[in-house]
């Protein structure tokens, strides 16, 4: 948005000791971001008044014309193609080494085989309008030589304003709204509305001879119309063109320019209809599939979501945005009706948006202008007509429809909450006098708690609570006449979530010391994937909306997924190994509530950890009980037995012969199996698999629920360390062997498998099992006797309970 410096200067008085630049350092600082100052008469550098004293035609071009004009300090040759450009006329030149407002930088040239040191300006080089048909032509008092921005009286500084840094302030999109702010920033007597208004005597509504109805009062809180007649439609005098060119407005006519003038004063936009096409006006939603064609001569379709002007029948405008060719203000036009309306901001953006058609009326409306603005708007229009159309007539009654229903906004403002607020005390008086300033009302200026009136520009939108005016107060006061301190708080170490850390540290072993890949999958399986596995699905979760027709259900454990990552990289590699640690569902009550109303809402949810492995290695359900062993060895610290057991209950894509339970401090954590071959064929799987997945909450909730380890002084007497071997039966298991002995005497502190044999050496249905025993007291140093003793009463003990013999070979 572009402010003009004069325009500001029209309603409040800038001491001359007051720079643009500060002014702008200033809204800046306090307001909205001005982007940059322009000033017009650097605009027009090198830019002269020019007289045409010959005009040739060009001897190589037929639209061409060599010209000879004569610019005070010389005469110059310049090529044009311009078809109004004749002998006798003063016209801008550009002369050589001029940057123009469009961005051309002017050079001698050679065009067609004719110098051309210089240019014969049009409007939109200049930046001046968008006609380009033909060039300048300007007043025959024009003075030969002088500079063009001096011939214009263009001496003002226009300034740039970041439109992004008002959007919540609707009051700002007019240079009253901008005087104000300077106002109250430098302490500077505002001029008020009513120095800049005129009285008017409108005919009864006897007398009225226009007819206004507002159908949708949602859509249109307040609607102000007349009629005027004894209108001349002619070009604009020169204060108001330049007032519109200096905020880069192209000059139309008189009427057109000044709605324009009236909106970028006052924010207010205005409307006006030929008024012998409108006879009528009623305000309503569009018809679906409804056209109209608008100003810039484009057919636009609408619908129910759309507001429209119509004269009875047929839309003349669309509500907010623009207006319609039909109703335009011709050069034939002696009679209008004037529009001030204020619609809802929300229709305004929807429409000009689904449109792709933003105008300077809908940027504002889309801001929720104050009702309040519509009455001024009109009566600063009629101000103004007053001066370049001093025979006009009002020829109507004044219609306002008010539905606006605007009430009085009171704001508490706890004096002793804002400094708190803002951490420093701004006294009392200082505070009333920024509030009031700004334009606010104190009802009761010697309470606590004051009790501020906000005006009704600054209710529609940005101001609705203390905080709101915290806000007003601190940003005039001078963030910088803040003090900086840092808090007076303690700030205490975020909490260790213990349960990540071990997710890491588990990821780290798995990916660094074993070399397996991480796998990360949906949580997401397909019915026909869990028919291949033998997976009974009937109580998976179903999916309302799945991604796809193969993934349709929850899943319930991590074997599908990480069997596909085999089957997807089987010919890639000779040996294979994946992990993955992600959730499973399962169709009950949810473990996890929702915050805000406790419910359990979510399905019942685990965090499990799986492996994968494949190869040609025959052993690699010992390589992955290895791996979960070390996993659990790793991150407890200290000796805790990890036991597998034959499992009852065998997935189905189990072998059922090769599939061991895994147990820990007496809790079920999960198991490790070796894929049936049946179901490797079923998938085309070209390698053996085992597949060890456990429950990882549990296992977590394990760890973490360990004493803390204690360090304790070495026993002082030495250890005897014998190694034994007992043939059993091939039926009896590794760790029931193992806790008898563990368990059969204090003395015994550490038993170790080293060694398992069924050769041919043993009969058929036998297994050799070696232990590495550790015997030691903590009283005394343990004799050779002693110990023979326990070992004697350990081998009969375990002969009698499994029949175990010791080895002798």
């Amino acid at each position: 948005m572009y402010i003009s410096y004069n325009w500001l200067k029209d309603f409040v008085k800038i001491p001359s000791k007051i720079k643009p630049e500060e002014v702008a350092t200033e809204l800046t600082k306090h307001t909205v971001e001005i982007e940059g100052l322009i000033k017009q008469a650097e605009q027009f550098n090198k830019v002269v008044v020019g007289k045409v004293l010959e005009v040739k035609k060009h001897p190589n071009a037929d639209r061409l014309r060599v010209t000879e004009v004569d610019v005070k300090k010389g005469k110059l040759t310049i090529v044009c193609g311009a078809p109004n450009v004749a002998v006798g006329q003063f016209v801008p030149v550009a002369l050589v080494g001029a940057v123009l407002p469009n961005g051309l930088e002017i050079k001698a040239a050679e065009i067609r085989g004719e110098k051309s040191n210089g240019m014969i300006c049009a409007e939109d080089e200049l930046g001046l309008g968008k006609n380009h048909e033909g060039i300048i032509v300007l007043r025959a008092d024009a003075k030969l030589g002088e500079p063009f921005a001096k011939y214009l009286k263009t001496d003002d500084i226009v300034l740039e304003v970041d439109n992004k840094s008002l959007s919540n302030r609707p009051d700002l999109w007019s240079h009253y709204g901008l005087a104000r702010e300077v106002g109250a920033i430098f302490n500077l007597p505002l001029k008020p509305f009513d120095k800049i208004l005129t009285k008017f005597e409108f005919p009864t509504s006897k007398e009225s001879k226009l007819e206004v109805k507002v159908e949708d009062k949602e859509l249109c809180p307040r609607y102000l119309a007349v009629k005027i007649e004894n209108i001349e439609i002619k070009e604009s005098p020169d204060w108001l063109k330049q007032r519109l060119i200096a905020v880069n407005q192209r000059p139309i006519n008189n009427i057109v320019d000044l709605t324009n003038y009236v909106m970028l004063e006052v924010g207010q936009p205005l409307h006006a209809f030929s008024a012998d096409k409108v006879k009528k006006i009623v305000v309503r939603r569009a018809a679906k599939q409804e056209i109209i064609e608008t100003l810039d001569e484009k057919e636009r379709l609408l619908n129910n979501e759309d507001l429209v002007i119509t004269d009875g029948k047929k839309a003349v405008a669309i509500a907010g945005v623009m207006g319609g060719r039909d109703s335009e203000i011709t050069p034939e036009t002696k009679a209008l009706v004037l529009e001030a309306a204020n619609f809802q901001a929300v229709a305004i953006r929807r429409t000009s948006q689904k449109l792709g058609l933003r105008s300077e009326s809908s940027m504002r409306f889309e801001k929720a202008l104050d009702p309040e603005l519509t009455l001024i708007g009109l009566k600063r229009f009629l101000a103004l007509l007053k001066e370049i159309c001093p025979n006009f007539k009002i020829a109507s009654a004044l219609i306002d429809i008010d539905n606006s229903q605007n009430k009085k906004l009171e704001v508490d403002l706890d004096l002793s909450w804002l400094t708190n607020k803002i951490g420093q005390e701004i006294p009392r008086a200082q505070v009333i006098n920024i509030l009031e300033r700004l334009g606010f009302g104190v009802s009761d200026p010697k309470t606590e708690v004051l009790k501020v009136i906000v005006p009704s520009w600054r209710a529609t939108k940005d101001i609705s609570a203390r905080e709101d005016l915290a806000e007003e107060v601190l940003r005039l006061y001078g963030y910088d006449n803040i003090t900086s301190q840092l808090p007076v708080q303690t700030l205490n170490l975020p909490e260790v979530n213990q349960e990540r850390l071990l997710e890491r540290k588990i990821k780290n072993i798995l990916a660094l010391k074993h070399a397996l890949t991480e796998a990360y999958s949906y949580s997401f399986v397909g019915e026909e994937q869990l028919k291949k596995l033998n997976i009974d699905f009937s109580g998976y979760l179903k999916l309302a909306n799945p991604l796809n027709e193969g993934q349709t259900l929850l899943r319930q454990t991590l074997a599908p997924n990480l069997i596909s990552s085999i089957k997807n990289n089987q010919y890639k590699e000779d040996n294979l190994g994946f992990f993955e640690i992600g959730t499973v569902f399962f169709n009950a009550p949810g473990n996890f509530k929702k915050e805000a109303t406790g419910d359990s809402t979510l399905p019942y949810q685990e965090k499990h950890l799986g492996l994968a492995l494949a190869g040609d290695d025959s052993d690699l359900l010992e390589l992955a009980k290895g791996i979960i062993n070390n996993i659990i060895q790793t991150v407890i610290n200290y000796e805790v037995a990890v036991e597998f057991f034959p499992l009852e209950a065998v997935p189905g894509w189990s072998d059922k012969k090769t599939a061991a339970k895994i147990v820990l401090l007496g809790k079920e954590i999960g198991l490790v199996a070796l894929v049936d071959r049946a179901v490797n064929e079923n998938i085309n799987l070209k390698k053996p698999i085992v597949i060890g997945e456990l429950n990882f909450s549990l296992l977590t909730s394990l760890v973490l629920g360990l004493a803390t380890t204690h360090f304790q002084e070495p026993p002082k007497y030495p250890p005897v360390v014998r190694d034994l071997a007992f043939v059993v039966n091939e039926k009896i298991m590794y760790n029931d062997l193992k806790k008898e002995i563990a368990q059969f005497n204090p003395l015994i502190k550490t038993v170790e498998l080293f060694d398992i044999y069924a050769g041919d050496k043993l009969a058929k249905g036998l297994k050799s099992l070696a232990f590495h025993l550790t015997v030691q007291s903590e009283e005394k140093t343990l004799l050779a006797e002693e110990v023979d003793k326990l070992q004697s009463e350990l081998v009969n003990r375990l002969a009698e309970k499994f029949e175990a013999k010791l080895r002798d070979f």
